[in-house]
């Protein structure tokens, strides 16, 4: 009896959560509001346990559901004219949710799909800006990276090979997938709110995607008018900062248990440097559009070569630290970080995984990356921003930098504490 009652409770607040944003929405001829929706996702809990004792009851009730539906959808066509499908659709839904609360562990994760079908609900607005900004060439390189991604995928075998046994085909085609996926979902944030936001949301957005683009974008800027001089510096800071988060994450869904090592001296360098971005933005007033110009990542070309510089970076990093110790995959971190920070991340992310290198080591030497990044940066600022640009820049990213080193040689005190 509990087991039923947690269930259709569930159910009635799945129905209460779509049917609240399609209330909102709601127009005169429209069949369903909250309490419908709410009857429709019970309706699916309960004839499930009535199907139990009346094997086809789950399915007469979706067809009529399905006949009661139509009909509303056929007298709001005729009053308004409207024939879009999205509230009746979300409707046969709410009720398929309501069947799978009823159904073994599915009560679990049915809020789950209730939760992204209400955001797809709400975020009407911005899919459909997003869908009018979205070029045809941007469109057809999406298309052809996810054929590639999803059928080459499978066929790659997963099994190490190669020298120290360090290439792994699928992991290593994974890893470009999942990378391209974090930077495909900046892009679309950027493609969605557009330059009209301001240089403050763009940093946040871009450095997503790529940071060493926003500041470039950035310095150019203040190098036409010094009137956007606080606020291009907050963006390269923030979208800088969000480098470090960016890196966080990959670890996370990568090799977890690195990030007990790893999020001191990236957290604090990411939180610092976005407190001393906005400590700089707070006297100004400024809300400038700028575009930001950024390439697709789901475009073939530079999905390769990130696959490429891992696979490169994956060798390099092993060899170094057979031949050299753990002075060598420093060395090695410090040099990729300067080309791509995401696949020194990866690679160390994976070796630790797979005992190859310490997590200690692994911590270290993305830790290095991520600063020689950021010098990377600070010197475009220098060289293709303004001189007062490149200053505001410099003493933000030493002060990143400082924390960042300053915790990293704590790091073995800390260790033995342990």
């Amino acid at each position: 009896m509990e087991s039923l009652i947690l269930r259709v409770l569930i159910s009635l607040g799945i129905g209460a959560l779509i049917g609240i944003e399609r209330e909102r929405r709601r127009k005169g001829a429209e069949f369903a509001g909250i309490r419908t929706f709410m009857l429709m996702a019970l309706l699916g809990t309960l004839s499930v346990f009535v199907s139990e004792t009346f094997p086809y009851f789950l399915l007469v009730a979706f067809i009529g559901l399905v006949s009661l539906i139509f009909a509303g959808y056929i007298m709001s066509t005729k009053d308004d004219g409207d024939i879009g499908l999205t509230s009746e659709v979300a409707a046969l839904l709410t009720f398929v949710l309501g069947a799978i609360c009823a159904s073994g562990e599915g009560y679990k994760f049915a809020p789950i799909i209730a939760i992204i079908i209400t955001a797809l609900l709400a975020l009407k607005k911005y899919l459909h800006l997003f869908a009018r900004r979205i070029s045809e060439r941007e469109m057809i390189d999406t298309l052809k990276f996810l054929v590639v991604a999803f059928v080459i995928l499978p066929l790659l075998p997963n099994t190490y090979i190669g020298p120290f046994h360090v290439f792994n085909p699928y992991q290593i085609w994974l890893m470009v997938v999942f990378i391209s996926g974090i930077s495909y979902a900046g892009y679309i944030a950027m493609k969605i709110i557009g330059p009209e936001m301001g240089l403050s949301v763009t940093g946040i957005m871009g450095g997503l995607v790529s940071s060493t683009a926003v500041v470039t974008a950035m310095a150019g800027r203040v190098k036409e008018s010094e009137s956007v001089l606080k606020a291009a510096v907050f963006a390269s800071v923030v979208a800088s900062s969000m480098m470090f988060f960016r890196i966080l994450f990959e670890v996370m869904v990568i090799n977890p248990s690195l990030l007990t090592l790893l999020s001191p001296p990236l957290f604090t360098m990411g939180i610092f440097g976005i407190s001393l971005g906005l400590t700089l933005l707070r006297t100004s007033h400024e809300n400038v559009k700028s575009e930001v110009k950024l390439k697709n990542p789901f475009s073939l070309r530079p999905a390769f070569i990130f696959g490429a510089l891992f696979m490169i970076i994956l060798f390099i990093s092993k060899a170094a630290n057979n031949y050299m110790g753990n002075m060598g995959v420093y060395a090695a971190g410090i040099v990729s970080g300067v080309a791509d920070v995401d696949a020194i991340t990866v690679s160390m992310a994976l070796l630790s995984k797979n005992n190859m290198i310490s997590s200690y080591t692994a911590t270290i030497t993305i830790t290095l990356a991520s600063i020689s990044n950021t010098l990377v940066k600070l010197g475009i600022a220098f060289l293709l921003g303004t001189k007062n640009f490149g200053k505001k820049i410099g003493m933000v990213f030493a002060s990143m930098i400082f924390v960042g080193l300053l915790i990293i040689i704590t790091l073995p005190v800390v260790i033995l504490s342990w």
